[in-house]
């Protein structure tokens, strides 16, 4: 034991802590000296652990028979030929989902998570061979291929299924390819991240969670929540089928997931560690408003693995076909961490939330926006406790929305300001210079000249500028505070109007 720490403390790769190789840890939890020699003493080694490939000696050629990690007693394999390292986000996986690791008494009582049981499936699926005579694939790997390829080719799901139809008639008997897209996707289904399905109101008066989790109508409109009633397809149970449905991919389970991968956590610091600081503007990190918000919130900015976001939503037709009116609303988060080649690339994108149509939110968007927000908040103030799989240690992650990205009537939704009308300009704000057109029932919006600088011709020439002359400043945007002092009475209204009216906010 003693030339074992000797040996792995010289070779620590997180400061002055490694992987305990007790039996209870099995090289899942890191601590320091004293904490992995008592937990030797008591518990003994990890059963089979003579290579020690995680703490410094090299790693031997391997089949699959060997190991390099046990978690809960399932074997993780280490492949040297494995050039997408399954087994490694398997172990991140596994290290991030057990919190055993920051109590100072670990009971071999404590029943596993049940995020933990799944990896422990995955690991098991990664350690059979594809078929009996094949040692380059296992099924997990072979199938997470698979389920790529579909991905990046668009096949559909029929396809799909007709294709594993082939690779089982294919391949030898003994075979472990997965029978139908279904079983496949189930098999995975831990990696990713779910959505939470709140129920809404047709007319987008409520959501039916928290106090209202229970409601079978809504209060306001009084309209049903349900639709219609199935039956299962066995025929014992029942169950309601809802008007509406709000999908909610829950923001903290999205964000805790980027710390799983030891490479991508590490790039949650590059905006701090990695990034050239010489004034230029080359990243969202180098922008006034950045610095502005880490002056404001320095218990935020103290560590660098807070995520800054950008939220970005517009509704589409997901049917390709113009000709059928139908708005589907998607809410995207975009963390700004990483360097400017990651920012803005579509693996990147955060999909927070879904809202159905076929109608446009309006009004009503900041109904919809609720549960993201109430995640946000509680990020932002208490934070969520994440493991980082870089540092192998556990952290307070805080997260905070900085910019919104948007058309302008998509501002009006997600900011709920004014963007038709007589006043729809957000920085001339009640200056704006507006004329309504009787004929055309348009708005049209004058008074440009107000922002040219003092001596500019065009301020004199009365003849082309409908007789006037113009000496006004240009419009100051309102301050935060001044936008706060107009808006502390405004009520929302949400829920279309039995006229069919859109909502609207009254003051």
């Amino acid at each position: 034991m003693n030339r074992f720490l000797a040996f792995a403390f010289s070779n620590a790769a997180v400061g002055s802590k490694i992987l305990c190789p007790c039996r209870k840890c099995s090289n899942s939890f890191w601590y320091e000296a004293s904490e992995v020699r008592e937990h030797l003493i008591c518990d003994g080694f990890l059963k089979g652990y003579r290579t020690w490939n995680l703490h410094g000696e090299p790693t031997l050629s391997v089949n699959h028979e060997n190991c390099d990690i046990d978690v809960d007693g399932v074997e993780v394999m280490d492949d040297p030929d494995e050039d997408d390292d399954i087994s490694g986000l398997l172990r991140d996986l596994a290290g991030g989902l057990d919190d055993r690791g920051d109590f100072e008494e670990n009971s071999p009582d404590l029943d596993p998570c049940e995020g933990l049981v799944a990896i422990q499936k995955l690991v098991e699926e990664n350690s059979k061979d594809l078929f009996p005579t094949c040692k380059k694939y296992t099924q997990l790997r072979f199938l997470i291929r698979l389920l790529h390829i579909k991905l990046l080719g668009g096949w559909s799901d029929k396809s799909f299924n007709l294709l594993l139809e082939l690779l089982n008639d294919a391949f030898p008997d003994g075979s472990a390819v997965a029978k139908t897209f279904h079983e496949a996707k189930k098999l995975v289904k831990s990696i990713g991240i779910g959505y939470t399905s709140i129920h809404a109101c047709e007319n987008d008066c409520i959501l039916y969670w928290k106090e209202n989790i229970d409601l079978n109508s809504c209060p306001k409109c009084k309209v049903s929540r349900w639709k219609s009633t199935r039956k299962s397809l066995d025929g014992k149970h029942v169950y309601n089928v809802p008007k509406k449905v709000l999908r909610y991919f829950p923001i903290k389970k999205c964000l805790q997931r980027l710390f799983l991968s030891s490479k991508t956590a590490s790039l949650t610091r590059w905006h701090d560690e990695g990034r050239k600081k010489d004034g230029l503007l080359r990243h969202p990190a180098d922008s006034p408003l950045w610095e502005d918000f880490d002056e404001k919130h320095p218990t935020f900015a103290a560590d660098s693995r807070n995520i800054r976001l950008a939220f970005a939503t517009d509704g589409f037709n997901p049917f390709r076909t113009m000709n059928n009116s139908y708005s589907i609303w998607p809410g995207i988060c975009i963390p700004y961490n990483f360097p400017p080649s990651m920012c803005m690339k579509q693996s990147n994108f955060i999909l927070s939330f879904l809202i159905p149509g076929k109608d446009s939110p309006c009004g009503n968007f900041d109904l919809f926006c609720q549960p993201i927000v109430n995640d946000l908040l509680d990020m932002f103030e208490n934070g969520v406790r994440t493991y980082d799989a870089s540092m192998g240690e556990y952290f307070q992650l805080r997260a905070a929305v900085l910019w919104t990205i948007t058309d302008f009537p998509g501002l009006g939704y997600v900011s709920g300001s004014v963007t038709s009308g007589e006043a729809a300009c957000p920085d001339c704000h009640f200056f704006t210079d507006s004329i309504r057109l009787g004929s055309g029932s348009k708005t049209c919006y004058m008074g440009h000249r107000r922002f040219l600088h003092e001596n500019h011709p065009f301020r004199f020439d009365a003849d082309k500028f409908g007789g006037k002359t113009e000496f006004r400043p240009a419009p100051k945007p309102l301050s935060g505070e001044e936008i706060l002092e107009c808006t502390k009475d405004l009520s929302n209204s949400f829920g279309k109007d039995p006229s069919g009216k859109k909502p609207t906010r009254k003051r």
